[in-house]
């Protein structure tokens, strides 16, 4: 039943009023410098006025080299903690939770941002980018780690319920899991757990900087969708892991820029006919995980995400619907049965590319 939708649920200690989650979304409305602007302010607030009880701020870098967009936010100055802080009393705003969303961007930076190196688990050339990144050093690894653990302190002492780490997508955590993009021959290449000790010094230093008290949680792919990417069977033996040293939820999400047409913002979603394309991988996790499931990727109804909810998810989560409609779940809650007016074309993000931040140009 839909309404099953609208119950309270945990997450850890936190307790969200219900099933809805804003995913991370980069919103290209932040301050060239990395702080939160008050057009993100006035986006959170319209958010939390809009019926989730969850909202996932977008990708944050934890260093100044991860950034992959110049409006892309930063949390490793006292400046940027002071500028998400109004952020998240904006977010809050009607008993909404508000997570953090901490990333390098490894590979998938851009030094012309930075005017910093890019670095990446190997010195492999991308798709997307005339540049070679450089192999990052082992010393530089430990120190990433334990940049992940200060920002998920700052985002505590901002005011966030928890945070979320980005360890999907193709991003710099993502690009360690996977063989596709890890071709390193020491302790953090090779087999899995090799792979995968990043992700865990990463979220074992959160947890030093936060303790067990605070939200943590995890945004992976189920599959990488590439020859030679990350599988099924090692993503969830690495969450099964993380969920045994007190990981939170997890968000199982799919795909690369490079896996087309498997992205992780697939186009041609229509309700009813091809929702929730990485139902199976969420699936599989519910089935084998005691901790919540987060589905997302292509929900477009009420229907739909009650059918996800069905097969073992615990939260449903939506990105651009809520560009389009950010109220929906509201209107949802209040009896609405249509489904979401966004038609899946991604044409929101030609604006923030532009630097004017997302919005859907179909109502424009």
């Amino acid at each position: 039943m839909p309404q099953k939708l609208f119950t309270p649920v945990n997450l850890g200690r936190l307790v969200l009023k219900n099933r809805f989650v804003r995913s991370a979304t980069w919103d290209g409305k932040g301050e060239t410098d990395g702080s939160f602007s008050r057009a993100q302010v006035e986006l959170y607030k319209n958010l939390s006025a809009g019926g989730a009880g969850l909202l996932t701020s977008g990708y944050i870098a934890v260093d100044p080299a991860g950034r992959r967009n110049p409006e892309q936010n930063l949390l490793c100055r006292p400046h940027h903690q002071q500028s998400l802080k109004k952020v998240v009393q904006a977010g809050r705003a009607h008993d909404t939770a508000f997570m953090a969303q901490l990333v390098h961007c490894g590979g998938l930076a851009r030094s012309s941002v930075s005017g910093l190196k890019r670095v990446a688990p190997s010195a492999l050339k991308h798709p997307l980018f005339k540049e070679m990144p450089q192999e990052i050093e082992i010393k530089e690894i430990k120190q990433l780690a334990t940049n992940f653990g200060e920002a998920a302190g700052r985002a505590r002492e901002a005011g966030c319920d928890g945070v979320q780490i980005h360890a999907a997508h193709g991003y710099l955590i993502s690009q360690f899991l996977s063989p596709f993009s890890n071709q390193r021959r020491d302790d953090y290449g090779g087999d899995l757990e090799n792979r995968g000790r990043f992700l865990e010094e990463c979220y074992l230093k959160i947890r030093e900087y936060v303790g067990s008290d605070f939200a943590v949680t995890m945004k992976i792919n189920g599959s990488d969708y590439l020859e030679n990417g990350l599988e099924l069977k090692e993503s969830l033996k690495l969450t099964q892991h993380l969920a045994q040293i007190g990981l939170d939820a997890v968000e199982v999400s799919g795909g690369t820029q490079v896996s087309s047409p498997w992205t992780p913002v697939p186009c041609g979603i229509k309700a009813g006919e091809n929702e929730a394309p990485f139902l199976t991988e969420c699936r599989a996790f519910a089935e084998n995980l005691s901790l919540p499931v987060i589905a997302v990727g292509g929900i477009r109804s009420l229907e739909g995400a009650a059918r996800v909810r069905d097969q073992g998810a615990t939260l449903i989560s939506l990105c651009r619907p809520l560009i389009r409609e950010p109220d929906l779940i509201r209107q949802w809650q209040a009896g609405r049965d249509t489904a979401a007016a966004c038609c899946s074309c991604n044409r929101c993000f030609i604006p923030a590319y532009k630097g004017r931040g997302i919005s859907c140009l179909q109502l424009e």
